[in-house]
């Protein structure tokens, strides 16, 4: 069973002592579509109001109670770095954030090889021992890798035009996920306003996505308008915030795509 991520916004956050804040956002992995970390608004008990908590961290989610429980303490949060609000994350950032709390990665890293460190020059020793330039490097590579990104807010793409073939047919208002495991997102749900008679919001799996433009904020599918208006009807209202296999199967007999399952 799937259930919509926006769910899970407002959720407390509780670490092995205390309670630690509560869900604001989300960051997913934008080439592979998988939620890579929860955004943490801490309140006021810490200097940085948002930090963000990998999915690896999280112990167990109560949904009854809305509550999530996840392997830290509020002193590893104290000098945790900290993110700015709806913002694309860099590399740079990023691998700060995951040595910091000892977080797996998921992309393959490259390194210097030792050879290089031993034939560095004087000049280059100096810089590597010169704090005040490490840092002007940092805040420049930073900037740079601004641009090769892989994350992106949840909240920063809410909005975004999703396209058919033919022409517009809505916006995207939340995602569905695989529970707690994977956090897969398996489907776009795109709010229709009232460019589809008769339905409000329909689902498109991000498998069906022919191209994405993150600085149009645009996404591009391969499915024409008439097929989106004529799939099986998603009643929101009636869904209790996930969405139950035998909709998805009816969904792919429609679309004649090959399951994931």
């Amino acid at each position: 069973m799937l259930r919509k991520l926006h769910s899970l916004k407002s959720f407390e956050v509780h670490g092995r002592d205390a309670k630690l804040g509560k869900v604001d956002d989300f960051y997913f992995d934008q080439s592979q579509f998988v939620v890579r970390y929860l955004v943490l608004d801490t309140g006021n008990w810490l200097k940085q109001e948002e930090t963000l908590i990998s999915t690896h961290a999280i112990d167990n989610i109560d949904y009854d109670s809305k509550k999530i429980m996840v392997e830290l303490t509020k002193d590893q949060l104290e000098d945790s770095p900290s993110i700015k609000r709806n913002e694309p994350i860099s590399k740079v950032k990023e691998q700060e954030i995951i040595d910091y709390f000892g977080w797996p990665d998921y992309w393959e890293k490259t390194h210097s090889s030792d050879s290089e460190l031993i034939h560095a020059g004087i000049s280059e020793r100096k810089k590597l021992l010169d704090f005040k330039v490490l840092e002007k490097e940092k805040e420049a590579q930073e900037k740079a890798e601004i641009a090769k990104t892989n994350l992106r807010s949840v909240e920063e793409v809410r909005g975004y035009k999703i396209h058919a073939k033919d022409e517009n047919f809505g916006h995207i208002e939340d995602f569905f996920i695989e529970e707690e495991d994977s956090w897969i997102i398996r489907y776009i749900l795109v709010d229709t306003g009232k460019k589809i008679e008769g339905k409000k919001s329909v689902l498109i799996s991000p498998d069906w996505i022919h191209s994405i433009s993150w600085h149009g904020k645009e996404i591009f599918v391969d499915k024409d308008k008439d097929q989106i208006a004529s799939a099986p009807k998603y009643e929101e209202e009636k869904s209790k915030n996930v969405l139950p296999k035998s909709y998805e199967e009816m969904l792919y007999d429609h679309y004649d795509e090959d399951k994931y399952w």
